[in-house]
């Protein structure tokens, strides 16, 4: 097996973290890089291990999504279950299980292999705060499965299997999915895509709060990521965000103009990274030194990042958090 290469990628999400602090960006992409081998360094191998953290927001839509998607297959396979089914089968036995190993500790040892909440880890949750934060999850997973089966499944149903897009998912381990766009490799993961025709329709599950705008922008990748990857015709491209705590759907189409604004916001993104490289070279993928990727400008926001941890002499020293 040859060697892991980090080859330059991009990413909404990965563009998120960069904005809003250059040095996470770094921490996520660069500084973790190599920590799971035993000869990694002490940065190295704690830049990994708290890569691979999760939040409990995070830990909801995954369960949310599991569980929905399980209704679905158990749908098209003729055999119809309610929101409780899918509650006490997929939902909850993940949650449980993914909490149990936050608290129990053994991702210390094997951080890819178990879940570590940032509430945990940073101590930021605990006892009876703890308790009413794992009763309003349980209440909105439940919410979003019942409104996943009473109002986005009556319009999905029909769907067959040999429609549905294989898309990798982390889950499966390997590659996640991407495409290639001007030399870029770009990560982009539909939640639930298929074709009727020679139209495509991409649904996104949203458990959390309605962000509109945001939302369209992250669906307007994946439009490009069906045309790219599918052949797709753009005034063939359906696009669903599913607020599935609400209940409510926003579906739309994108305009060329409107592509043309997200290539354009891509492009620029990358370019910014790009100065970030030793010699701007994207092939090699060399960082610069860490002390050049820049702290985030509000220090409030640092209490929300898993690199927390390592950042936080440097912030002490200007001040603290």
């Amino acid at each position: 097996m040859g060697q892991l290469k980090n080859t330059f990628s991009w990413s909404f999400s990965a563009a998120e973290d960069f904005e809003q602090c250059r040095r996470r960006r770094y921490w996520s992409k660069y500084g973790m890089w190599g920590g799971w081998a035993r000869n990694a360094t002490e940065e190295q191998k704690t830049a990994y291990r708290l890569n691979k953290m999760d939040n409990r927001w995070g830990l909801m839509g995954q369960a949310a999504e599991n569980a929905i998607m399980w209704v679905l297959k158990q749908h098209q396979q003729g055999m119809p279950v309610d929101a409780d089914a899918a509650w006490k089968t997929i939902a909850r036995p993940f949650m449980t299980k993914k909490w149990n190993e936050s608290t129990e500790g053994n991702w210390r040892s094997a951080p890819k292999q178990f879940c570590c909440l940032r509430g945990h880890y940073y101590k930021t949750l605990g006892g009876e705060e703890e308790k009413e934060a794992k009763r309003q999850l349980a209440a909105q997973i439940q919410n979003c499965i019942s409104n996943f089966i009473g109002k986005v499944l009556p319009r999905i149903g029909a769907i067959k299997p040999n429609q549905e897009f294989q898309i990798a998912t982390p889950e499966q381990g390997g590659d996640v999915e991407h495409f290639i766009y001007e030399g870029v490799k770009i990560y982009s993961i539909p939640d639930y895509a298929y074709r009727m025709g020679d139209e495509v329709h991409i649904h996104d599950w949203k458990a959390g709060k309605i962000k509109a705008d945001q939302h369209k922008l992250q669906l307007s990748l994946y439009a490009l990521w069906a045309i790219v990857k599918h052949g797709a015709s753009l005034d063939k491209i359906f696009l669903y965000v599913e607020y599935l705590n609400e209940g409510q759907v926003l579906p739309f189409q994108i305009t060329e103009e409107q592509l043309e604004e997200t290539k354009a916001l891509m492009s620029d993104s990358v370019g910014e990274m790009t100065e970030y490289l030793v010699d701007h070279d994207r092939e090699k993928n060399e960082p610069l030194p860490k002390d050049e990727w820049e702290l985030a400008i509000d220090p409030a926001s640092c209490g929300q990042c898993n690199f927390l941890e390592l950042c936080k002499p440097e912030l002490d020293a200007l001040g603290g958090v």
